[in-house]
């Protein structure tokens, strides 16, 4: 027998055999586990077998990708094919189109985490514009705050140096009244400068000639002898005050600062009447002055108050010879007269109803008389003819049976004082 025939006899197939299974148990494998598939080819037999299992043993393990166990049970063709793959990619069912998915979602994420820090400075550059904007509003409100206090310290101010300005002008007038023996009351034997008046002189006939104003020339009484206002005796910067309290009725029959009255003209009976309703035709567009009816309404009613700059006490007794305004109650206008605008019907001088309690001028001063006498220094009452002459013309006021209208008598001022249309008469309220 030949070495070849004795080498497939049955003993030997069967020591082979033997041989295999203790392989087989080496490899974790139990004696009735299905033999491997025989490879065709060179070099196939069982040994080839076992060292291409431990290449692929060795190999599982170095890659060390879990899938050792499973390329042992994978036999022939299948366990070459998972030993090639295994060297090229990581065990498991990963597609292409997975592996694309997630390099998608790592660029999406790298995308994410920029997009976040850029939202975070867009964000922090804002909060600074909003902090310098409050800051800057914060500034301007304590600058603006600074310049009102500043404006306010500086009005105090003013206000204050006003006060001092108006307590020591009233001081010297006081002392001034006092030196003369009373407010506004000429000295009794005199012949120096009284307030704006000298003394009363006596004409060449025997007539009454009234004072002319102090530092002014002679009254001529002619329309066309202009005189102009005093701009220092209005009511701007004042120290008389804008109003008095109203004095109704008065048991003996003096007419003093404050009192109510009516004017009623002695010729004609009417009263001295102004309302809301009637203004002048003559360009001035200021309130008509007229006589109206015989009994005294609510729009006849005047109330005495001191000539500007002058400051008497209230309830003071006025005297004739005193400077006064005539403030209608009902308007709050003062009986006034200038020389620019005439009356239509007589071509005198126009007399309205002009300014309220803030506003008056010189225009609005006039001087109580006893008629065809004067008799400055004498006390006002009830009853009396009086006249009352516009200081700054000379001229009287004056009113005639000349009908403007219905029940509107012509009012002027006009004439030295002497005729029987310049008298009126006082009544209290």
């Amino acid at each position: 027998m030949t070495y070849g025939s004795n080498y497939d006899s049955s003993d030997n197939r069967q020591d082979d055999e033997g041989g295999e299974r203790g392989i087989g148990r080496f490899f974790g494998r139990d004696n009735d586990s299905p033999k491997p598939q025989q490879h065709s080819g060179p070099q196939q037999g069982q040994y080839g077998q076992q060292q291409q299992g431990y290449g692929q043993q060795g190999h599982g393990q170095q890659q060390g990708y879990g899938q050792q166990q499973q390329h042992q049970y994978q036999g022939g063709n299948n366990m070459v094919g998972g030993s090639q793959q295994g060297g090229n990619m990581p065990g498991g069912d990963y597609s292409q189109e997975e592996l694309e998915k997630n390099e998608r979602n790592a660029r999406y994420k790298d995308w994410g985490t920029k997009a976040g820090i850029a939202a975070l400075g867009a964000a922090a550059i804002g909060a600074a514009a909003y902090g310098i904007h409050e800051y800057r509003e914060n500034q301007e409100e304590e600058e603006a705050e600074e310049r009102r206090k500043q404006q306010e310290a500086e009005q105090e101010k003013r206000r204050e140096e006003e006060e001092r300005r108006r307590r020591e002008e009233e001081r010297r007038r006081q002392e001034e009244n006092k030196n003369q023996g009373g407010w506004n009351q000429p000295p009794p034997s005199t012949d120096s400068a009284y307030g704006h008046y000298t003394k009363p002189q006596e004409h060449g006939s025997g007539g009454f000639c009234p004072p002319a104003p102090y530092g002014r020339p002679p009254y001529s009484f002619q329309q066309d002898d202009v005189r102009h206002a005093d701009p220092n005796r209005s009511s701007d910067n004042s120290p008389t005050p804008h109003e008095y309290p109203k004095l109704h009725g008065a048991s003996d029959h003096v007419i003093k600062i404050g009192s109510v009255i009516s004017l009623k003209h002695n010729m004609t009976g009417r009263f001295l009447h102004t309302d809301r309703s009637h203004s002048t035709s003559t360009g001035s567009n200021q309130q008509l002055v007229f006589g109206y009816r015989w009994n005294p309404d609510e729009n006849d009613w005047w109330q005495v108050l001191p000539a500007n700059r002058d400051v008497p006490v209230p309830g003071s007794v006025v005297s004739f010879g005193t400077q006064i305004r005539l403030r209608h109650v009902e308007t709050g206008r003062h009986l006034h007269s200038h020389y620019n605008y005439h009356e239509g019907r007589s071509g005198q001088n126009e007399v309205t109803a002009y300014g309220d309690s803030m506003r008056s001028d010189e225009n609005d001063h006039w001087v109580v008389e006893k008629w065809g006498e004067g008799a400055y220094g004498q006390t006002w009452t009830q009853g009396e003819v009086i006249v009352l002459r516009h200081y700054v013309s000379g001229m009287t006021l004056h009113s005639h049976d000349l009908m403007i209208s219905d029940d509107v008598q012509s009012v002027t001022c006009f004439g030295r004082g002497e005729e029987e249309n310049d008298k009126w008469r006082v009544q209290l309220d």
